[in-house]
């Protein structure tokens, strides 16, 4: 094992002497997503370094995706770690057709992706967004991917919604996780 000062010398020369040319590969490679050999821990380290700029990139490269991709939950994962991060999340540019995309994902699977692909579309206030939530709620899937298409709501206009949380939080129908939600989102509205 590498003693320490050997590691920050190298983390030294990524990070601040050539950070420029690391991250004109790191694009390279959500480019071309078929040269990542485990695009997990890829899209960890794109996520930790919290740099906004792999943002567009990844957009781009998520809207040329299918579902079937091995590496697009990763690429979903990190995208949504970074505009979580940026004070850009309020004002991405979705690309041309990936708001369809979004929509069949969500509403034509279950799991993981339509998981992934509700929290990513909850970053973006539309109209088109606001129906694909609502839609996705009226069917069943994982309650994580419900969470996420009430806070997508929530977030667009809570006074709008707040109704409409208060009914799945009382709808026994539905997962426990989610009611328990929805009902933490009404007890906060009630005390501001």
């Amino acid at each position: 094992m590498r003693d320490i000062n050997e590691k920050l010398d190298i983390l030294y020369d990524f990070l601040v002497d050539n950070y420029s040319t690391l991250k004109a590969e790191l694009v390279d490679l959500i480019r071309n997503p078929s040269r990542i050999e485990n695009s997990n821990k890829f899209s960890s380290l794109l996520s930790d370094l919290k740099d906004s700029s792999y943002i567009e990139p990844l957009l781009a490269q998520i809207n040329l995706a299918e579902n079937n991709d091995p590496w697009l939950t990763d690429f979903l994962y990190a995208l949504i770690e970074l505009l979580d991060e940026s004070s850009v999340n309020d004002e991405f540019a979705m690309p041309k057709g990936l708001i369809n995309k979004l929509e069949n994902w969500i509403l034509d699977n279950t799991g993981e992706l339509p998981w992934k692909a509700a929290t990513l579309l909850k970053f973006y206030d539309s109209d088109q967004a606001a129906a694909i939530q609502l839609k996705k709620l009226d069917q069943e899937d994982f309650f994580l991917t419900h969470i996420e298409c009430v806070l997508g709501l929530v977030r667009r206009n809570k006074a709008k919604y707040i109704e409409l949380v208060g009914q799945i939080a009382k709808d026994q129908k539905r997962d426990e996780g989610l009611r328990n939600f929805c009902e933490e989102i009404i007890n906060d509205a009630d005390h501001k």
